[in-house]
């Protein structure tokens, strides 16, 4: 017997009628944002990577990772970032640190950017001399190619999630930077949710479930009135349990290949089979 499905009501003594009003009585719907709705349920890492493969550097995919690490955790304690910066800046920032690891590690040097700049230039080659603005064309690069995808992934969800703020109350909880509302404001997406929680402004960071409390009582309804959407097992799904909401499993590409093994339900494979979910 799973504990974690969602119907696991009925192996505790309740009925499948009793279950299915329990269900109706749904009110609102918790949303993560980052890989939930704007890379369409794949981890960050994974659309980054395919940008460093867009350029063609020459690195592993686990010294990739290793750059990912450190900027993950830069940005975490030190205000890198602003508020007002867009997705593309904000992108500019993290791809840029990432960057300058490999450099310092060794895994990138003036002349593997130089070279790899010939050959992955169409016509006319730009001239770059100094590495730091070498690094900062392939920065850019990637950075629109991952803002590209961010755009189209949310704008694909945006008719979906109007129809669900029509439905239910809509919350929307993310570790982010301090710039959750400016991105959502490029995107055209914050008009649909009545609270938005970006963790480097309230303190508290997923898993501690009192990130989602705090949207719980801004909704100013009950946990088991609530749903939490969320690509992340660990960080969205089991907090949103323990406080007693219903949870939904954005299951995509993850981080942690052992999170694609756990058997939960109900699951969706994107933001976009959620809606026909809830209907």
């Amino acid at each position: 017997m799973d504990c974690h499905r969602f119907g696991n009501a009925a192996y505790q003594g309740v009925s499948d009628n009793e279950e299915i009003e329990k269900n109706n009585i749904m009110k609102g719907l918790i949303l993560d944002y980052g890989a939930t709705i704007d890379s369409n349920g794949k981890h960050w890492s994974e659309v980054l990577w395919e940008g460093y493969c867009q350029v063609s550097l020459p690195i592993t995919k686990d010294q990739f990772r290793e750059a990912y690490i450190y900027a993950e955790r830069y940005v975490s304690f030190n205000p890198v970032v602003q508020p007002t910066d867009n997705f593309f800046e904000l992108m500019q920032t993290r791809i840029g640190i990432q960057i300058d690891y490999l450099l310092q590690q060794g895994h990138l040097n003036e002349d593997i950017l130089q070279t790899t700049l010939r050959l992955f230039s169409e016509g006319e080659v730009p001239i770059v001399d100094d590495v730091h603005d070498l690094a900062q064309h392939f920065v850019d690069i990637i950075a629109g190619y991952c803002y590209d995808y961010a755009r189209r992934c949310t704008l694909d969800a945006i008719p979906y999630i109007e129809k669900l703020s029509e439905k239910y109350d809509l919350a929307l909880v993310s570790n982010f930077y301090g710039n959750l509302s400016a991105v959502l404001q490029d995107f055209g997406l914050g008009r649909c949710f009545r609270i938005v929680i970006d963790s480097s402004e309230v303190g508290i960071r997923k898993p501690d479930p009192q990130i989602f409390q705090l949207a719980i009582d801004k909704l100013n309804l009950k946990p088991e009135e609530i749903t939490v959407i969320g690509d992340s097992y660990s960080k969205d799904i089991l907090p949103a349990l323990e406080l007693g909401c219903k949870a939904i499993w954005i299951k995509g590409t993850s981080w942690n290949k052992a999170d694609e093994q756990i058997d939960y339900e109900p699951s969706a494979s994107s933001i976009l089979q959620l809606y026909d979910m809830l209907q």
